[in-house]
């Protein structure tokens, strides 16, 4: 069964604020483009604030925080087999709020939030082996102890950035080289500090945008070329015909996003409301368009890995409420409704 969670309210704001007669009609007529399948569970335990990454053709996801205790275990799931099979436990500060990616097959985890602590942002930095289920400590992030940041790994090289320290917001970011086991200061994203945020990789470009800043949320989106560490304003302004489409889809914090297929997409997160919504964008023409909603309750702080040029999207939290579903994601199939 498909659990929907629709907002009226939120919509009927809206659309008497931003939303054109134009851009309702075309709205309309994508409603039904994308559909989402419900798929194998997540093994471990609901939880909000998890860590993935793929490594090998294989996707691990794990840690996070259940709404009591905070949780080390961590898990492999084979797209070949149909199985999740339990792999050896975080050993560090448990946490959830972290960064994670993988390089040349081995993964990477590092940051993140534990209330718990006596310091409650973290920086310890740590990378997982799946040959030989083992986790080593690295060296610290040298950037300040934070939590909500983006991480994201391109051309051999680990990428952090933004996110909230406990006394200010960020928009430094830093290189991570895996070789030598060092953090190297970049330029800072040009926009406002957050935290929150998003980023995704389209035809070796990332892209970073979405989140918050003293509760405010940023209307913009950057591309950063990693070839020379430059970064482009790719946001729109109210000239630009897709204008209301994109604050629809920016203005956002704790959402995911991917890039498949030479598109971007962002799902889910909140703008005061929890959303389901799902948004497609083009970087060749700068086209945002709405696509099917997320099919599992509304939810922030989800998890996604992509496998076999699949993407599927997991766990994460609606207020008190936490997630261990499975959503596969079809962006050019027509939405089928279950009977």
């Amino acid at each position: 069964m498909k659990f929907i969670v629709r907002w009226p309210v939120y919509f009927l704001l809206i659309v008497t604020s931003v939303f054109s007669f134009t851009a309702c009609e075309d709205s309309d007529e994508d409603e039904d483009d994308g559909n989402w399948i419900e798929t194998l569970p997540f093994r471990g335990r609901p939880r909000g604030g998890a860590i993935a990454f793929v490594a090998n053709e294989r996707a691990y996801v794990g840690l996070g925080y259940d709404g009591d205790d905070y949780l080390a275990d961590f898990y492999e799931f084979d797209l070949e087999s149909g199985i999740w099979q339990q792999k050896d436990s975080f050993p560090g500060v448990l946490r959830e709020r972290s960064v994670a990616f993988s390089i040349d097959g081995i993964g990477y985890v590092g940051l993140g939030y534990n209330r718990d602590e006596d310091i409650e942002e973290l920086r310890d930095f740590w990378k997982y082996d799946p040959a030989k289920d083992q986790w080593t400590q690295l060296r610290d992030f040298a950037g300040t102890r934070r939590y909500n940041a983006v991480g994201f790994a391109i051309n051999g090289r680990g990428y952090v950035g933004t996110g909230f320290d406990g006394d200010n917001f960020n928009n430094d970011f830093w290189e991570y080289n895996p070789g030598t086991d060092s953090w190297t200061e970049i330029r800072s994203l040009p926009g406002p500090k957050r935290e929150e945020a998003v980023s995704f990789i389209v035809n070796d470009l990332v892209y970073v945008g979405t989140g918050r800043n003293n509760g405010l949320y940023e209307s913009d989106l950057w591309e950063f070329n990693p070839a020379d560490n430059t970064w482009i304003d790719r946001s729109l302004d109210d000239e630009d015909d897709y204008y209301d489409e994109f604050l629809l889809a920016v203005n956002r914090h704790d959402a995911i996003a991917f890039g498949l297929n030479g598109r971007g997409y962002i799902v889910g997160g909140s703008n005061g409301t929890v959303q389901s919504s799902v948004w497609e964008f083009n970087p060749g023409n700068d086209v945002w368009e709405d696509k099917t909603d997320f099919e599992g309750a509304s939810r922030i702080v989800a998890v996604h890995y992509m496998l076999q040029g699949r993407v599927f999207v997991t766990t994460g939290q609606n207020g008190t409420r936490r997630f261990d579903d499975t959503y596969e994601f079809r962006p050019d199939e027509v939405y089928e409704e279950d009977d």
